[in-house]
């Protein structure tokens, strides 16, 4: 059983990895894609009870970040030119703005076998968001729709046993509950993940004007 779970967890993993590439649209014809801006307006908000993230990032990082996930995907698609200048390009692509929340919820325990039963945990939730906007060359007064996309990861309530559980013998009936946390990158970690995934409604908008 402990295999089959081990199995299923690589194969969600691989096919949440290459989502992006799966779902994106092919380019049929060749376009060139102008990207004279990379600068983009970074929006920083917390509602969290006590914010433990997105101080640990700068919005150039965070950028940088997105922009890595951003070329990981677009730069690698079939009849797609990137360059820098207006001139000459199909579609010019500008990054409009990316948002970084954190915020908090409250979870409360319920186990009964728990001494912990009751009580209410605060954890944290830190999400990602980023706006991108198409304009087609030809008719530059005429925007495609904008293209947008989200991702959020957050703490986990935990009641397995941790390594000083196996050491000690602890825990054994799994009613100590504790608090995973998000690694301390986290903010660029979901830039990264969004840079790359909103390649794909991008590559749809595109891929429609060719019809």
């Amino acid at each position: 059983m402990i295999f089959l779970k081990r199995i299923l967890i690589v194969a969600l993993f691989f096919v949440g990895f290459f989502a992006c590439t799966l779902f994106k649209k092919n380019i049929s014809k060749p376009v060139i894609i102008a990207m004279p801006d990379i600068t983009a307006i970074i929006t920083v908000n917390t509602t969290a009870f006590n914010a433990k993230y997105i101080g640990n990032q700068s919005n150039d990082e965070v950028l940088k970040q997105f922009l890595i996930g951003f070329d990981s995907e677009a730069k690698i698609t079939k009849n797609v030119t990137f360059k820098n200048e207006e001139e000459g390009s199909d579609f010019i692509v500008k990054i409009k703005s990316i948002t970084i929340t954190e915020s908090s919820k409250v979870e409360k325990i319920s186990d009964e076998k728990s001494p912990y039963n009751g009580q209410e945990v605060v954890l944290n939730m830190v999400a990602c968001a980023a706006e991108i906007e198409i304009i087609n060359t030809k008719n530059k007064t005429k925007k495609l729709s904008s293209c947008f996309n989200t991702k959020s990861r957050c703490e986990k309530l935990k009641n397995n046993r941790d390594i000083g559980d196996l050491i000690s013998g602890g825990n054994k009936d799994h009613t100590t509950y504790r608090s995973k946390l998000l690694s301390d990158d986290i903010c660029i970690k979901l830039s990264e993940d969004v840079g790359r995934r909103i390649w794909v409604p991008i590559s749809r908008r595109i891929a429609k004007t060719q019809k």
